[in-house]
């Protein structure tokens, strides 16, 4: 079996977020965006490999990590057979011919005081590869390719002159241009009409065949990745949650997250029905995920196993705040919601009263109300220095796990 084109093993890429000094001394830590969080896969050559999720699940930063337009915090990144992880910029210059990237927005992806032509032929100039006759002649046969005709009228017309369809087949253009061997497509027809969609993709996969081309095609369209995709990874807060050939996935998706994505697409027959199953809530903070399955606070089959913590208790003692009938009884018992701290799997509540069991027993009460799944999850409740402690059982993010020809982050399989 030959090499794969791309491997990328346990990538990490946090960015650090901005706190005031002060508070950064008080919580003894700098929080951090867990954007690309353990993220493994393979890339064949000639594949078209999709990564597929909500928007802020970490695809684009997984495709400019990959690229190192990024600097990864750990893992490896291997381009051709070469670790390319931490090599620095200057003697990443030769592997860049042979890697490129067509950004989502192809209004800023050109430079607008550049004609099309001198930002196409800009690849060739700036590695040495081409006088500037060699470089126009090559950037207008490149153009022709790419459907921008008649080219010579167009090599000299700034992007305000173009068209959103003429625009991008000019990013397409000039990321081909270098004859590289993979690409990056960072939701390539996002920005585009519906009209022109399907021509731009149509064009993806002209030129693949003709240049022997390699994709790792970011989309959040799953209608897009099923048309264009060999194999998709199904990406949720950082994490691959569903990882397969296109055709199996989408003909029997096994992750909640991946079935619920699925029955969120319209279907043009208005008699044909189908159950959906939306998740509820909203996605979790990227700063501080779920442990356990990040999918859990949203999953319409969560079980005691998927990773219950402290703060799912404080989230649902918020949803009770929004009902006049149990909010001030919660209140009164328990305190403000301000009072109790969540730590991983411990939530502390600071008892005002001095008759600690009468809150031990309400909390008890508590848990007979709570989702059947989380109240199974709490260990025990005691009550420790004057605190009233709720106590989860340990819990680990399950990994992918092998089922039926795909892996898939769950602990239902």
């Amino acid at each position: 079996m030959s090499e794969p084109l791309l491997e990328v093993v346990d990538l990490v890429k946090w960015f650090p977020v901005k706190i005031p000094a002060l508070q950064q001394i008080l919580t003894r830590h700098s929080p951090v965006v867990h954007a690309v969080d353990g993220v493994s896969f393979t890339l064949d050559r000639g594949e078209i490999f999709g990564v597929v999720g909500e928007s802020g699940c970490g695809k684009t930063t997984l495709g400019r990590t990959v690229l190192r337009l990024l600097e990864p915090k750990s893992g490896t990144i291997k381009f051709e057979g070469l670790d390319i992880t931490h090599t620095k910029e200057i003697e990443l210059r030769e592997t860049r011919q042979r890697m490129q990237i067509v950004f989502q927005d192809p209004h800023a992806a050109l430079n607008p005081a550049m004609s099309i032509g001198q930002s196409i032929v800009d690849p060739l100039l700036i590695h040495g590869l081409a006088t500037e006759a060699e470089a126009k002649e090559a950037a207008l046969g490149i153009m022709t390719e790419a459907g921008l005709s008649p080219a010579e009228q167009l090599y000299t017309k700034y992007p305000a002159d173009l068209s959103g369809g003429q625009k991008q087949r000019a990013v397409i253009a000039r990321a081909i241009i270098l004859k590289p061997k993979l690409i990056v497509a960072d939701e390539p027809v996002a920005m585009l009409d519906m009209s022109i969609r399907a021509r731009i993709l149509e064009l993806m996969l002209e030129l693949k065949e003709k240049y022997g081309l390699t994709y790792l095609f970011i989309t959040h369209d799953l209608a897009t990745a099923k048309f264009i995709c060999d194999r998709v990874a199904i990406m949720y807060l950082g994490r691959f949650v569903e990882v397969g050939d296109a055709k199996a996935i989408y003909r029997e998706p096994k992750h909640p997250y991946t079935k619920a994505l699925l029955g969120a697409i319209p279907i043009p027959d208005p008699d044909k029905k189908r159950f959906k199953t939306l998740p509820s809530g909203e996605v979790p903070d990227a700063i501080y995920p779920p442990i356990g399955c990040r999918f859990h606070p949203r999953c319409p089959v969560v079980t005691p196993a998927c990773g219950w913590e402290a703060r799912d208790v404080i989230d649902f003692l918020e949803s009770r705040a929004l009902q006049p009938d149990t909010a001030v009884q919660d209140e009164q018992v328990l305190g403000p919601l301000k009072r109790m701290r969540a730590e991983g799997l411990h939530l502390r509540i600071r008892v005002r009263t001095t008759a600690p069991a009468e809150v031990e027993a309400y909390l008890k009460v508590l848990r007979a109300q709570m989702p059947t799944p989380m109240a199974e999850a709490i260990r025990t409740i005691f009550v420790d220095r004057g605190d009233l402690v709720v106590e989860f059982a340990p819990t680990e993010d399950p990994g992918l796990r092998a089922t039926d020809g795909r892996d898939v982050r769950c602990v239902l399989y």
